[in-house]
């Protein structure tokens, strides 16, 4: 009877275990560059995007983060209805990453002018961009038109 219960248990925490590891984050970039191939590539390591429409709040909402467990991207448009997250999210703004050629010493306006013509928006309400260069300074750049 003993050896019975502790066979049932012993497959219930293998089982939990198993679907708990299955259970991935859906951002995560299954085949990951380097931390140095993306801040060579980009110059940044972290980039979080956050664009408001005069039709529509969170319009284009873009993140993307390297660190040292992996990658992860989304990229949402709700003006477009598109929703990517993980891979399909890098592989769609990896060639926008490459063309931005963001730096730090970046004037707030250039930065903002760059991304925006990017991601397609010539009107916002709000801009709301994080960007952690390669060195590890952050810098928000934000605007709020009323």
């Amino acid at each position: 009877m003993v050896m019975l219960k502790r066979k049932i248990l012993g497959s219930a925490f293998l089982s939990t275990a198993l679907i708990l590891g299955a259970c991935g984050d859906k951002e995560e970039v299954s085949d990951p560059p380097t931390a140095d191939a993306v801040e060579s590539e980009f110059g940044f390591t972290s980039f979080d995007l956050d664009i408001d429409t005069a039709e529509q709040r969170d319009a284009v909402e873009a993140s993307f983060e390297v660190d040292a467990t992996g990658v992860e991207a989304e990229y949402v448009n709700s003006l477009d209805s598109k929703k990517l997250h993980g891979d399909e999210a890098y592989e769609f703004l990896k060639p926008i990453f490459t063309d931005l050629v963001l730096t730090k010493d970046m004037e707030k306006e250039e930065v903002m002018e760059k991304v925006l013509t990017a991601f397609g928006i010539s009107e916002y309400t709000e801009f709301d961009l994080e960007v952690q260069y390669e060195d590890g300074q952050e810098i928000e750049y934000k605007d709020l038109k009323k």
